[in-house]
């Protein structure tokens, strides 16, 4: 059994039942999973994996790797968090003493493609034996001769066996919802996410409708929103909502996904639902890979375009239907855990 660390900065509530399910996958091929993470942020799950939560110093990072005999490090640990110089202290020592070290995560900066950036990335990779990368997105914008070192651990979430035994039509009462169409939105709902752009089209376009009503979830809307929004009675902003069940439950009512501006694993949740998803083509994270333009998703140019998509798709059933079959097929084949784990996997045996 090889010993695998994983250096990770911030344990999201969302996480933890993923990398419980990893640690027994990896376990099955023969490795030990131990994540050394510096927060943990999950009311809801229990740790069945390895873990060490001492905090990160050089030090202890020396204890560590000679207490738990590691084999491998996968590192996803940020520059900034803890610090860059125990970012490439945590590389340069464990290569010093032959232990090969993984990078895992985002392949490059999601905001604009700068050359600049492009360069620095590349750079910094030159210190890693093996990159694994949340999707294949990025794969083309590494130096070539990495692409022999690259494999992809689909950035994704614990979903396929999420069920709703509730009828629709009991969650809309039990939500207050009276409307027959719903367009939703959830995440941070931070600048990047452009969530004016969608207010001023549904205010602008149905802010009086009867058929169909807005379903916002999840923190930081700003308050020029929430002052815009506010009394419109098919409009439900429902906050922050982190339980599993509840929000498969909204997702579950719900006829379109749309944010504007960046998505992230928002796509992962809404094409496990079969949602049809109205964004604009902007920079989103690597999880748009699973975006097909015209098969389960509307790629709108601008503001402009983005509203006659949304007029569009909600009228026409049978093409909702259509995308809402594609999105499933999608997540099944692309999006799921399986294909998560095998990207570690397939870069673990590289070396063992």
């Amino acid at each position: 059994m090889k010993n695998v660390l994983m250096l990770y900065p911030n344990m999201l509530f969302y996480k933890v039942a993923i990398f419980n399910k990893l640690s027994d996958y990896l376990r099955k091929s023969g490795y030990n999973l131990i994540i050394w993470y510096r927060r943990m942020y999950d009311p809801f799950n229990e740790c069945h994996f390895n873990h060490i939560d001492y905090k990160m110093t050089r030090n202890e990072y020396k204890r560590v790797i000679k207490e738990y005999k590691t084999d491998i490090i996968i590192n996803i640990l940020f520059k900034k968090d803890p610090g860059i110089f125990f970012y490439f202290f945590s590389i340069l020592y464990a290569k010093f003493h032959n232990i090969p070290v993984l990078y895992y995560g985002h392949g490059f900066h999601l905001q604009k493609n700068q050359s600049w950036r492009d360069f620095l990335y590349n750079l910094t990779y030159l210190l890693f034996d093996g990159i694994i990368l949340y999707s294949p997105k990025e794969k083309n914008r590494l130096w070539k001769f990495y692409h022999n070192k690259v494999t992809f651990a689909i950035n994704t979430l614990d979903i396929e066996d999420t069920r709703v035994a509730k009828k629709r039509e009991q969650i809309k009462q039990e939500l207050n919802i009276t409307e027959q169409k719903i367009i939703l939105t959830t995440g941070r709902l931070h600048s990047r996410k452009k969530i004016k752009i969608l207010s001023d089209i549904f205010l602008k376009n149905y802010s009086d409708s009867s058929e169909v009503a807005w379903i916002i979830v999840g923190p930081d809307l700003s308050n020029e929103i929430k002052t815009a929004i506010m009394g419109i009675k098919n409009i439900y902003y429902l906050g922050p909502i982190y339980e599993k069940q509840k929000i498969a439950e909204i997702f579950s009512i719900a006829d379109i996904y749309c944010v504007p501006g960046a998505l992230g694993l928002g796509i992962v949740e809404a094409i496990y639902w079969g949602l049809p998803i109205v964004t604009m083509n902007v920079n989103h994270g690597p999880e748009a890979f699973l975006l097909r333009n015209k098969e389960n998703a509307l790629v709108a140019r601008d503001k402009e375009e983005l509203e006659n998509c949304i007029k569009e798709i909600l009228v026409d059933d049978d093409r909702r239907n259509i995308f809402s079959i594609n999105a499933k097929k999608i997540f099944f084949q692309e999006a799921t855990l399986d294909k998560m784990f095998t990207g570690f996997v397939s870069q673990l045996t590289r070396f063992y």
